[in-house]
């Protein structure tokens, strides 16, 4: 008769195979917040060692990457009640299409022009998103950005639901006039 896996090995594996394919949503969630990829990283450390402790409580079929996010939001208001980390949720200015490691992934230009482009927009976009109010941002990141349910994310963010859509709304709504604002000039308008 050949030997089982423990229990604990089968909650371990099962807690990689379900939770650790959300590492770099989580990451990426964690910069935004923590602004510093140091405090992204032990955010992320926290969220993920809080997540393994209490994954018998993670209902299966449901959203692993809304159930960690949530614990990523406790823990970064947390860390901000006890003044560890800033409150802020930015972009980076950062380019991320490869250009300049020679490395153009699919679907990306060789032509200087659009890639000039794309980090012009690149840049408006990330400064008008940063200009939103949090309670606006938030929501409309972890939608637009996470791909997460209107129900998900008034569960992570422990709002309820009617508000996510109103923020979500209110947020492209900003968005929509600042980035205007960046591509026309004023006296000039777009349709």
């Amino acid at each position: 008769m050949g030997s089982q896996p423990t229990n604990s090995g089968t909650a371990r594996q099962r807690f990689e195979a379900v939770a650790l394919p959300h590492l770099d949503a989580v990451y990426t969630a964690a910069l935004r917040l923590a602004r510093n990829p140091d405090d992204a990283k032990d955010l992320l450390q926290d969220t993920i060692l809080r997540a393994y402790r209490s994954f018998h409580q993670f209902a299966p079929d449901t959203n692993c990457r809304a159930w960690l996010l949530t614990i990523l939001y406790n823990n970064f208001r947390n860390h901000v009640r006890h003044s560890t980390l800033h409150p802020m949720l930015a972009l980076t200015d950062e380019p991320s299409d490869g250009t300049e490691t020679g490395f153009v992934p699919e679907g990306k230009s060789y032509n200087p022009e659009e890639i000039i482009a794309q980090r012009w927009i690149g840049r408006h976009l990330a400064t008008a998103i940063n200009a939103l109010p949090i309670e606006f941002r938030e929501p409309m990141l972890l939608v637009d950005v996470q791909d997460l349910s209107y129900p998900e994310v008034a569960h992570v963010l422990k709002i309820p639901l009617g508000t996510v859509k109103s923020r979500v709304s209110r947020a492209r709504s900003l968005l929509r006039a600042s980035l205007r604002g960046a591509v026309f000039p004023p006296g000039k308008t777009g349709t």
